[in-house]
C-alpha cells in the first residue's frame, strides 16, 4: 500500500525516467547485450587501430615531404592536402554501418514480447503508470544503452589517437561530436525497427527474425530494387550517334550530348530518391561529409554528372554549402527512426493485453 502511495506521488516525467532507468539497468545486466556489445567494440577497435596507423603513416609522409603526388581523375601533379584525423572515424563508420544494426536489434527485439510472455507487462500497467510512459521509457532506456556503446567506441578512438600522440583540434572535436550524434540516430533507426517488431508479433523469436529481415531488406533489397526501378522509370536512353553517318554534324552531336545529360540526370534523381530509403546509405553519406567534406562534395551530389571535378579549382565547401548538398540524407536519417518509433508507439497504445 505504501509503494502504491509513493507511485501515486511520482509525476509523469519521473515515471517515464524510472521505466527508462529500469530498462537501462536490465540491458547492462543482460549477458546477451554484454556479449554483442563486446563483439561490436572489438570489431570497432581493430578498425580504429588500423585507421590510426594508416593516418600516422600518411601524416609522417606528408611532414617529411615524401607523400606521393597522385593523379586524381586525370589531373596530374595535384599535391595532397595534410591528412585529417577524421578519416579514422570514417573507418569507424564502416564498422558501425555493418554491425551497429545487430547491436541495436539485440537491444530492442524483445522489449515488449518478453514482458508480454512473462505477464510482467500486465503487472506493470496495473500500477499508476500509463502506456505512453512505458513505451517512451523503454525507448529511452534502449537509447541510453546504445549511447553508452557508441560513446565507448568514440572514446576508444580518442584514446588510440592520444596513444599515437595525436591531439584533435577543437574543430575536429566538434566534427567527432557530430559524427557521434549521427551514429546514434542510425543505431536508433534499427532499434525502432526492433521495437516495432516486438510490439507487432507475439514472441521474441519472430521479432528477432523480422528485425533481421529488415536489415537484409535495407542493405540488399532496396539497392537492387532501386536499380530496377530506376531503369524502368527512366526509360530508354537516347540512341547513340553514328559518327560515320553522312548526315552527322556538330549540331547532331551536341543535341545527343544534351539528351544524354538530361537522361543521366533524370536517372540519377530517381536512383537518389530510392536510395534515401536505405539507412546504411544515408549514414555512410553523412559520415563521409563529416570526415571528408571535400571528397563528399564530388561524390554525393551527382556521380553521373558530365562534369569532372578539379581538385585544384573546386573550393572546400563551407557548412551551409555542405548542408545544401546533403540535406536529403539528413531529412531521411531523421525521418526513418521517427516513422518506426511512431508506428511502435501507436501499436503499443492499441495493444490488447487481456
Amino acid at each position: 500500500m505504501e509503494d502504491k502511495r509513493m507511485a501515486d506521488r511520482v509525476s509523469g516525467p519521473n515515471r517515464t525516467l524510472l521505466v527508462a532507468w529500469k530498462e537501462f539497468a536490465d540491458h547492462l545486466a543482460s549477458r546477451r547485450f554484454t556479449l554483442v556489445l563486446l563483439l561490436f567494440l572489438i570489431l570497432c577497435s581493430v578498425s580504429l587501430y588500423e585507421g590510426v596507423e594508416n593516418y600516422s603513416e600518411k601524416l609522417a609522409a606528408y611532414s617529411d615531404g615524401t607523400a606521393p603526388v597522385p593523379k586524381f581523375l586525370g589531373y596530374p601533379g595535384w599535391m595532397p592536402e595534410k591528412p585529417s584525423l577524421l578519416t579514422v572515424f570514417l573507418n569507424l563508420s564502416s564498422m558501425v554501418a555493418s554491425y551497429g544494426p545487430l547491436l541495436a536489434i539485440a537491444t530492442g527485439f524483445d522489449l515488449i514480447t518478453r514482458e508480454r510472455w512473462s505477464g510482467s507487462l500486465k503487472t506493470l500497467l496495473s500500477r499508476p503508470v500509463f502506456r505512453d510512459e512505458v513505451i517512451t521509457g523503454k525507448a529511452l532506456g534502449g537509447f541510453a544503452a546504445l549511447t553508452l556503446a557508441m560513446s565507448i567506441a568514440v572514446l576508444i578512438a580518442l584514446a588510440l589517437l592520444l596513444l599515437f600522440a595525436i591531439v584533435p583540434s577543437p574543430a575536429e572535436l566538434g566534427a567527432i561530436l557530430v559524427f557521434w550524434f549521427v551514429s546514434l540516430v542510425y543505431l536508433f533507426t534499427f532499434f525502432s525497427v526492433a521495437l516495432l517488431a516486438s510490439a507487432v508479433v507475439a514472441d521474441s523469436g519472430s521479432a528477432l527474425v523480422w528485425s533481421l529481415v529488415t536489415i537484409f531488406v535495407f542493405s540488399s533489397i532496396v539497392p537492387i530494387f532501386g536499380g530496377i526501378l530506376t531503369d524502368a522509370v527512366a526509360g530508354t536512353p537516347p540512341e547513340p550517334v553514328d559518327t560515320s553517318d553522312p548526315q552527322f554534324t556538330e549540331e547532331v552531336w551536341l543535341q545527343y550530348r544534351e539528351e544524354e545529360r538530361a537522361y543521366l540526370e533524370h536517372q540519377e534523381r530517381i536512383g537518389a530518391t530510392v536510395r534515401l530509403l536505405s539507412p546504411q546509405r544515408n549514414y555512410l553519406e553523412l559520415s563521409l561529409a563529416i570526415t571528408n567534406p571535400r571528397f563528399s562534395m564530388w561524390i554525393i551530389p551527382d556521380p553521373f554528372a558530365l562534369r569532372t571535378p578539379n581538385p585544384m579549382e573546386d573550393p572546400l565547401p563551407d557548412l551551409p554549402g555542405l548542408i545544401a548538398l546533403i540535406w536529403q540524407p539528413i531529412v531521411a536519417m531523421l525521418a526513418l527512426p521517427a516513422i518506426f518509433f511512431g508506428a511502435a508507439y501507436t501499436r503499443f497504445m492499441r495493444m490488447d493485453l487481456r
